[in-house]
């Protein structure tokens, strides 16, 4: 009887490093995800700029007095809130990196709203004609130099006679934007986990309890085996990491069994 009963604490003992494995799985798949959501947005942010940087708009211009002349247009111009929020996605993302999972979804469908509005002058510019009366307008207040001392500006009773969108420009900054946008949704729908940070005023036993199950997790994170120093754990010590005094299975001997007891005590 006594047999049996060692024989099924043996299977048991196989059991905890199962367990383990899938939170620490499900750990890794969770970063993973965070890691490309993150990588999409600064992508999105860093393309939205680099295209408002570009020119959109070439404008042929025809004055009686001056004579004809060409200006160009380039994104930040055509639509000065791209680069505001460019900055605001980003700004959005590092709140992300300090919060918990239910407001991680809620700056998720922000990024995600934030890089539709940025794409919405680039996709009237790409699937549109130009609208002629908005460069005149553009043309006419100097915006379009950038020059807040000297602007160049066009006379009123000029005629914009033509106007021609590069495309390749366009094309990108909604390429940009789509990123940020599946960057926000994955962020929206796989935030990660809970992160649990120790507390001064958390009780010894609590801390390591705490740092028992971010080691099962993440055994070879820095920041953990730091806590699990920190909190007097020895990381190393497969005795003291890997085994839960409270857990029947992972000790395996039946508390309530009195042939295992009549063992111990023997």
């Amino acid at each position: 009887m006594a047999t049996s009963k060692r024989t099924t604490s043996v299977s048991k003992d196989a059991a905890p490093g199962a367990k383990d494995a899938l939170p620490a799985a499900s750990s890794r798949v969770a970063q993973r995800n965070r890691r490309i959501a993150l990588l999409l947005v600064v992508m999105s942010a860093a393309g939205l700029w680099g295209t408002s940087r570009m020119t959109y708009v070439t404008a042929h211009i025809f004055d009686d007095k001056s004579g004809d002349s060409v200006r160009n247009l380039i994104g930040s111009v055509w639509d000065p809130a791209t680069t505001p929020l460019a900055l605001a996605m980003l700004a959005c993302l590092v709140l992300s990196l300090a919060m918990q999972p239910v407001i991680r979804r809620v700056l998720g469908v922000l990024i995600a709203v934030l890089a539709a509005v940025a794409s919405f002058r680039s996709v009237a510019l790409f699937s549109s004609d130009v609208d002629l009366s908005r460069v005149h307008d553009l043309l006419a207040s100097g915006a379009a130099t950038q020059r807040q001392n000297a602007p160049e500006t066009i006379a009123e009773w000029a005629q914009v006679t033509e106007a021609q969108v590069h495309m390749v420009p366009v094309a990108l900054a909604i390429v940009a934007a789509a990123l940020g946008i599946i960057g926000g949704i994955i962020l929206a729908m796989r935030p990660g986990e809970k992160s649990e940070g120790t507390s001064r005023y958390e009780t010894p036993e609590a801390r390591r309890e705490s740092v028992h199950k971010d080691l099962a997790a993440n055994p070879d994170s820095g920041r953990v085996l730091w806590d699990a120093l920190d909190a007097g754990v020895d990381p190393t010590d497969e005795d003291e990491v890997g085994v839960d005094p409270t857990d029947e299975d992972e000790v395996g001997v039946d508390p309530t069994d009195e042939d295992s007891d009549s063992v111990n005590r023997r």
